[in-house]
């Protein structure tokens, strides 16, 4: 009906713009801050929480997010969290 088949692939790789942004400001912060583990740390939770966050938005633009899909966003941040902390 009156769905543009061209706005849902368009939102998505603006989404994934802005998952990439994010994820290369965290690199470039991580790389900065290197010798001050406190910031480093700071920097990658920060990374971990805007991650859930942003995986959480990018669902509810299609409808109601289902509990598996909050688990899974929840434990690929804390999974990321923790293998990079273990490797500072």
């Amino acid at each position: 009906s009156g769905n543009c088949p061209m706005k849902k692939p368009l939102r998505h790789i603006i989404d994934y713009l802005v998952l990439n942004f994010l994820m290369s400001v965290a690199i470039v912060l991580t790389l900065f801050f290197t010798g001050n583990q406190l910031y480093q740390m700071i920097t990658i939770i920060s990374t971990s929480v805007l991650y859930f966050i942003w995986g959480m938005l990018h669902h509810l633009k299609d409808g109601p997010v289902h509990p598996k899909v909050i688990m899974e966003y929840l434990f690929f941040a804390l999974l990321g969290t923790f293998l990079v902390l273990g490797l500072l």
